[in-house]
């Protein structure tokens, strides 16, 4: 893990706010990852799992949700413990790189190459839970099924682990991909809660949200061409009043709304880096009233209260621990400093109900969500451990070396001038677990920009 701590040095600023790589250098990267991905992780994850085979069945015009880990191969991709310290790698379809796959054929010759190695246990792209494990169609595990035919069929079980391993095993060149990806991300969603594009009294939620995305669009990194795009999140207003809207945390959350002097928000973008890599965190805003020095006292300290939970919960996330256990100790550490534990089921309404009876006087709440990235645009579906009381299909997953992750909470405090409403602060940024524990990955959340 001693890369890590080269990694400010491969990009200059000027060269990550730049398109951050050619398409050829993209291509190599990718290509690389996916070479020391089979080279170094494979074995480890097939093994530890008790995995003698792994089918994964991608169908040609049927984008798999791990498909750029393959490169071009589609077909049956097989991948064999055949003893020694490397995995037999074969494509039975089309596709695929010399440099990553040992053997080429038909998948008419499945059954026959299934028989010559005469796996004990078959890994399948097939999942009940797993959304990034189940790439395979119904009408494709039939035909898989009957191709295998019932000796070999019965052997068949779920590639999830196997899959968990294989991603959250991260090689170094996924790091410091990821890393870069980071960085594009601050600099974007920090010019983009600055004067360069806020006006007070002039620009919309909605436009700053635009703005991100010509920005994304101007360096390829895109995902899609959606009208349903994100945009800041007004956690406290000097010109309104959250009675208008009292069940909802994020109380005003409309494109139109012109954002106001005054104002407070929140702000969380998301960038693909590669089309491999994604990027999941928030900044803070507040834009000042005319003479005001400082951000208001009670603002200040719902900030000062959530970002002094971070290093609580730095500490107490290891490797080691399944995500079950470090929601526990997370818990327990927050509690034993005087945070009181509001745990939020992704329930808006109900949630906020509940910290609105527990928050009162200093009393702060507290949510956790500590979730994978890295692995896919949309974070529910990314594999690895959640440390999260609404993820509860992931708690048994074990928090392993190199897991990137958002360290994502809510730390709910009272406003004196706002009885009755407390305002959920959300700081999120990404982070790595090593043997070392939590280690940032591009700089943190420390303060709240200011438009003056």
């Amino acid at each position: 893990m001693r890369t890590l701590l080269l990694i400010v040095s491969l990009h200059t600023m000027g060269a990550a706010m730049a398109q951050t790589d050619s398409v050829k250098a993209g291509a190599e990267t990718l290509h690389l990852i996916r070479r020391e991905k089979f080279d170094l992780v494979l074995p480890g994850a097939m093994r530890d799992n008790g995995v003698d085979m792994w089918i994964h069945a991608i169908r040609t015009a049927n984008p798999d949700p791990l498909k750029w880990y393959f490169g071009s191969a589609s077909g049956y991709i097989i991948l064999t413990d055949r003893g020694g310290a490397r995995i037999e790698r074969a494509v039975l379809g089309s596709g695929g790189s010399p440099d990553l796959y040992d053997l080429f054929g038909s998948p008419d010759t499945l059954r026959a190459f299934v028989a010559e190695r005469d796996p004990e246990t078959i890994a399948v792209n097939t999942s009940v839970w797993l959304a990034m494990a189940d790439g395979i169609s119904h009408s494709e595990f039939l035909k898989l099924e009957d191709a295998l035919g019932p000796e070999y069929s019965r052997r068949i079980v779920s590639a999830e682990k196997v899959i968990t391993d294989f991603v959250v095993r991260r090689v170094q060149r996924e790091i410091v991909a990821f890393a870069n990806a980071a960085e594009i991300h601050r600099q974007i969603l920090e010019r983009a809660l600055s004067d360069e594009v806020i006006t007070p009294g002039v620009t919309t939620l909605g436009d700053v949200g635009w703005w991100v995305q010509e920005q994304l669009g101007s360096r390829g990194l895109l995902t899609d061409y959606s009208t349903d795009i994100r945009f800041p999140r007004i956690l406290y207003s000097a010109t309104s009043s959250p009675v208008e809207e009292p069940n909802v945390r994020w109380w005003i959350h409309y494109p139109e709304y012109v954002i106001q002097r005054g104002d407070f928000m929140t702000f969380l973008i998301r960038v693909r880096y590669l089309n491999a890599f994604s990027t999941d965190f928030k900044r803070n805003l507040y834009v000042m009233r005319e003479g005001e020095t400082s951000v208001p006292h009670s603002i200040q300290h719902a900030f000062d209260r959530a970002v002094n939970a971070r290093e609580i919960i730095r500490k107490s996330v290891t490797v080691g621990r399944t995500a079950g256990e470090t929601l526990q100790r997370v818990a327990a550490a927050l509690e034993n400093q005087g945070y009181i534990h509001t745990p939020f089921t992704n329930h808006v309404d109900s949630d906020y109900d509940l910290v609105k009876r527990v928050v009162t006087g200093d009393a702060s709440g507290f949510s956790v969500d500590l979730h994978s990235v890295a692995g896919n645009i949309d974070y529910i579906g990314t594999v690895g451990p959640s440390v999260s009381p609404f993820h509860h299909d992931r708690a048994h997953l074990m928090i392993q070396e190199n897991y990137i992750f958002s360290l994502e909470y809510m730390v709910h405090s009272a406003l004196p001038e706002r009885p009755g409403f407390p305002m959920s602060v959300n700081i999120e940024d990404n982070h790595i677990v090593t043997s070392r524990g939590v280690e940032w990955l591009h700089p943190p959340n420390e303060q709240i920009l200011l438009i003056q």
